[in-house]
């Protein structure tokens, strides 16, 4: 563990950057909570800490897709399209899985196995190449499972407009076309499965399924287009959502399929904590501004302060504790 930084600088761009060691050359209050933080970590150390990353799901993320999503030039019309930004989609697809406390990894699908992963998120993944459609096309085919979202596969890795139907590249392996869009002046509402959904982000594109079946419909669009399509090939599927990513679509239809990809979620927190389980034993961290209670099932000791908590677990801002 190293501090950033140790010794105040007396001069340069960091000079009014406040060390474990002030200007002065005494201690500042910051090396006796570096103390507490690293007696911490001699004890965690031994109790599967640093804990072995398993994700069970996995986000795309390309550099050149970011970039081509989000042109210079006020006059490009890519912007005027894509009103939702690259970066906020990847965030709602993301956060839902966090959430509910599952290990996910951020990849390159064009460079990365995929076997690994029980399900592989695709959100606004604006630039498709041929590389990232062939490693999709083959990890469904093998049986696993992708959700794609609004946006993606519009353009191609000379971020050239597909002249076939979208998504480019891969609109068999989805079983649908969709070119149409429109953007509702009101929030769009309709259910996955037995939740209903309201969305914030009001843009959505017509799916035209050929050899896809519809999962989910809005229920305040006339003629109640599909939100969410699943297509079968070979041994995985392949789902389509009409939105960009948002956690109120994203949500409920992750936690629709965790039973199926046999994705099991971590200890429910409330929002801002975070837990994990190691070795048998369950880390929260609160990563909110302010205090929270987390129920617990029984009791359960605190490895760190040896405080046995019955029933509910108090955290401070920023708190951390591990149960056993």
């Amino acid at each position: 563990m190293l501090a950033w930084t140790f010794n105040s600088h007396l001069g340069g761009e960091e000079q009014a950057l406040f060390g474990l060691i002030d200007h002065d050359d005494t201690p500042s209050w910051k090396l006796d909570e570096w103390g507490a933080m690293a007696a911490d970590f001699k004890k965690l150390q031994k109790m599967g800490f640093p804990r072995k990353l398993e994700p069970q799901a996995a986000i795309a993320y390309s550099f050149e897709s970011r970039v081509a999503s989000s042109p210079n030039g006020p006059s490009n019309t890519v912007k005027q399209y894509i009103t939702t930004p690259y970066m906020e989609q990847k965030h709602n697809a993301f956060a839902p899985l966090y959430n509910d406390n599952i290990d996910v990894a951020v990849i390159n699908i064009a460079h990365e196995d995929l076997s690994p992963y029980k399900l592989v998120v695709v959100p606004g993944e604006y630039l498709m190449t041929q590389a990232s459609a062939d490693a999709i096309r083959n990890y469904v085919k093998a049986g696993g499972t992708v959700i794609m979202t609004a946006f993606s596969a519009k353009v191609d890795e000379t971020n050239q407009w597909f002249n076939t139907p979208l998504p480019g590249r891969l609109s068999d392996v989805f079983g649908l076309k969709t070119n149409a869009f429109y953007r509702n002046t009101a929030p769009l509402t309709g259910k996955i499965g037995d939740s209903a959904f309201t969305t914030t982000i009001n843009f959505y594109e017509v799916l035209e399924p050929s050899t896809a079946k519809v999962m989910a419909r809005f229920s305040n669009i006339d003629g109640s287009p599909p939100v969410i399509t699943v297509n079968t090939l070979g041994k995985g599927q392949a789902i389509y959502v009409a939105t960009p990513a948002q956690p109120s679509i994203m949500q409920p239809l992750y936690r629709s399929l965790y039973k199926q990809l046999k994705i099991v979620p971590g200890p429910k927190t409330p929002e801002g904590v975070y837990a994990r389980i190691v070795d048998g034993r369950t880390l929260y961290v609160n990563a909110s501004y302010g205090p929270k209670d987390v129920v617990l099932d029984g009791k359960g000791t605190s490895v760190l302060t040896g405080k046995t908590w019955n029933g509910t677990l108090h955290l401070d801002a920023d708190g951390v504790d591990l149960l056993q």
